[in-house]
């Protein structure tokens, strides 16, 4: 009979690690990259990669697998950030950051995509619009994450019904196929029906099945090929000429305009969920907070 692994508990450690350390450890899983953690954290590549090993010598268990280009993080690993983001949580709110005397704040959670794609390249215009006003851009893909303390408003995309939480939608999305001009052309993508001959690049929870019936293609769901669970790493792929990508219009936008991808057909799909914005139950937002609101509409209209 095999006999299931012990859970890791910091408590069994000789000596507890250091706050950088469970810190490295939270960003490294919320990224999936030892380089994004460091970036984050203000080190380097090398330090992130030297704590985590540490801490798995420490447990005696294995804390992350390389899966393709991220790092993911194994069973062992999200059995202990349960109990490192609830120690963190206490940390953050006993000791909440002190703002500068007369200083105005927002801090905005967003998943790392549409950060990516969208958010950080308009943010220069709120900038100038509201210089008084400082904002702190926090990256995170957990959905649990956009409700602690040091957070006063998130971005989110879903259906809008996160327990907890104040949801108000901001935006609808649409979806339609992109590819790279080359890849256009070496496969002879002139009508619908020639996506039989191509590579569709999936994600793993927005199907083609809307779009397909939409373009009356006759064509099943993909059951092969390349299946990405992020929006933003579709339109990579799509970038590096590696098929076509069923890609959010926010996210492609940029670079079809730049010419980096193009649209092989005008057919596009409502998409079932929405951009939102949220915050939590029960609380007011501050003044600066209401502004980010209103201009966050207005950037959205505005695409």
């Amino acid at each position: 009979m095999t006999r299931s692994r012990p859970r890791p508990n910091i408590a069994a450690m000789n000596h507890l690690p250091s706050l950088q350390t469970l810190r490295a450890l939270d960003a490294a899983a919320r990224h999936g990259s030892y380089s994004a953690a460091a970036e984050e954290l203000g080190l380097t590549h090398g330090a992130i990669s030297h704590r985590i090993r540490e801490l798995e010598q420490h447990l005696h268990v294995q804390l992350f697998r390389r899966a393709g280009r991220t790092m993911a993080p194994t069973k062992e690993a999200v059995a202990l950030l349960a109990q490192v983001r609830e120690g963190l949580a206490v940390l953050t709110r006993a000791f909440p950051k002190p703002a500068a005397r007369g200083e105005a704040s927002v801090t905005i959670s967003v998943h790392p995509s549409l950060a990516t794609r969208w958010l950080v390249k308009r943010l220069g215009s709120f900038m100038l619009e509201y210089p008084h006003i400082a904002l702190s851009v926090l990256s995170t893909a957990d959905v649990a994450d956009f409700l602690t303390a040091e957070v006063d408003v998130a971005i989110r995309y879903g259906d809008g019904g996160w327990p907890g939480a104040t949801s108000e939608r901001l935006a609808g999305e649409t979806r339609f196929p992109v590819c790279t001009a080359a890849y256009r052309d070496t496969h002879a993508l002139h009508a619908p029906a020639d996506l039989a001959r191509a590579r569709l690049l999936r994600h793993s929870w927005q199907p083609w099945a809307d779009w397909l019936r939409a373009a009356g293609l006759d064509l099943k769901e993909p059951t092969s090929g390349l299946t990405l669970s992020d929006s933003s790493m579709l339109v990579e792929a799509a970038l590096a000429g590696q098929g076509v990508a069923l890609a959010r219009r926010r996210f492609a936008m940029d670079d079809i305009t730049a010419g980096r991808l193009v649209r092989p057909f005008d057919i596009e799909v409502e998409d079932g969920y929405a951009y939102y914005l949220v915050w939590r139950e029960g609380t007011t937002l501050s003044a600066p907070a209401t502004i980010f609101r209103e201009w966050l509409r207005g950037a959205f209209l505005a695409d």
